[in-house]
């Protein structure tokens, strides 16, 4: 028992040494990470316990497998499984260089279509310019056509208003001309009249008086 003790401290020791060697050397590496370390963690806990107890250790889900590094009957150290070193905590440089390159052509693709949207704006803003003015020009035509209809009914209105007095005046002198007419006619008659009467007592004056015997 006592040769067996000195050598599991004198392994105990040499892996200590060599832990303190490649912490030195390695500084970036965790201690949950390297097999060494946990290697003389579980020859501690292999010395402390006894070997005829079976007692079943405190929170057996969150101990690691079994692999100590246990000596065997004869003294002989047995190799322990070392596991491999987690690589999710270090993110390559590669993914952050294209991350970057990638954010950086989105911003550029952004700039880009900013500027094509910015420049359609304005041609689609001095189209919108030209046609505003030709329906402006349009507008001006279309009230220079109405104030020429207007004078253009206005003047009609007038010409129909003055035939129209150029007709009643007519009118008017075509009811005098009938009256006059009617008058004339009746004078003629009067005349007739007259003249027959003057024919009369010429006849009767025209007549040989018959003579006395």
């Amino acid at each position: 028992m006592g040769s067996e003790e000195i050598c599991m401290n004198q392994e105990v020791k040499m892996q200590a040494a060599a832990f303190k060697d490649k912490k030195q050397r390695a500084p970036a590496h965790k201690e949950g990470a390297d097999p060494d370390y946990e290697n003389i963690t579980l020859t501690f806990r292999n010395q402390e316990q006894p070997r005829g107890s079976h007692s079943p250790p405190k929170n057996r889900g969150k101990q690691p497998p079994a692999s100590p590094n246990l000596t065997a009957s004869g003294g002989a150290p047995v190799p322990a499984w070392s596991r491999p070193a987690p690589d999710s905590a270090q993110v390559p440089r590669w993914l952050h260089r294209a991350t970057l390159s990638l954010y950086i052509l989105l911003a550029l693709f952004c700039i880009v279509l900013l500027a094509l949207v910015l420049v359609k704006n304005s041609e689609v803003s001095q189209e919108l310019l030209v046609v505003k003015r030709e329906l402006q020009n349009v507008s001006i035509s279309g009230q220079q056509c109405q104030e020429e209809q207007k004078q253009g009914w206005s003047s009609i209105q007038q010409l129909v208003t003055e035939a129209r007095q150029v007709i009643g005046m007519i009118n008017t002198n075509v009811h005098i001309g009938n009256e006059k007419v009617k008058t004339l006619s009746t004078d003629l008659s009067q005349i007739k009249t007259k003249l027959h009467e003057i024919s009369k007592v010429l006849e009767k004056k025209l007549q040989p008086q018959p003579t006395a015997q």
